[in-house]
């Protein structure tokens, strides 16, 4: 998975560069803008170690089906092809297996990954000359609220989950005018929180040792400018 978020990185960055510098545009009007937006969410496969009272031992793997993703941002254009904003995003992946030395765990229904995390963002804005599709590439920091590991049976819920991890994340897509002040957006996000420690939360004591949290994201918005 990490080669393949250092790819996507490198083929976003690499398309805007290859593009003719002549058919940027030098300035576009300042002022706010606000998003609202969904995405699909793929997390890759983890392994993990569950330490405490739930009894699922060390040397765990789980997968997960396509993740669902929510959010929205405020920002600021500051007419010269930069931009700032705000952003909120929410996103769920449900467990698809857990296993261990290729076994399915016992006790175990149904699960996913989650998480709550608000970015700061910073963006380049690239206006063509028609300025009705605006090219951006842009690189986030994030706090993380909430994430949190569920694995459930029919009658028991457990979870683990922790707050104030430090995420990143790299974004390339582009905005399409459908209006004087409404946009259409669509880009691709590259987020990176890495091994987290889970404390438990509910159903169990213990903890949920590393497992790996960084999602590749598709996602779509509309936009309104102010």
């Amino acid at each position: 998975m990490h080669h393949l978020h250092h790819v996507c990185s490198a083929a976003l960055l690499g398309v805007l560069a290859a593009l003719p510098s002549s058919t940027w545009a030098q300035t576009a009007d300042a002022g706010f803008y606000a998003t609202v937006y969904a995405q699909a969410s793929r997390l890759d496969s983890t392994t993990f170690d569950e330490v405490g009272t739930a009894g699922f031992g060390t040397g765990l793997k789980a997968a997960f089906d396509t993740g669902f993703g929510l959010g929205g941002d405020v920002g600021y254009r500051y007419g010269n092809g930069w931009a700032a904003e705000v952003e909120w995003n929410w996103r769920r992946h449900e467990l698809a297996s857990l296993r261990r030395a290729g076994t399915a765990v016992a006790g175990v229904t149904e699960g996913d990954f989650a998480s709550n995390i608000i970015f700061v963002n910073g963006l380049r804005r690239f206006t063509l000359a028609s300025e009705r599709v605006v090219p951006y590439v842009g690189v986030g920091l994030g706090w993380v609220q909430e994430i949190d590991f569920d694995l459930n049976s029919a009658t028991l819920e457990r979870a683990w989950s922790d707050q104030g991890e430090a995420a990143v994340q790299v974004m390339g897509g582009a905005e399409f005018a459908v209006g004087d002040v409404w946009r259409l957006t669509a880009d691709l996000r590259l987020l990176q929180i890495g091994d987290v420690e889970l404390p438990a939360e509910e159903g169990v004591t213990g903890r949920l040792s590393k497992p790996e949290y960084n999602p590749l994201s598709v996602q779509v918005g509309l936009r309104r400018q102010f």
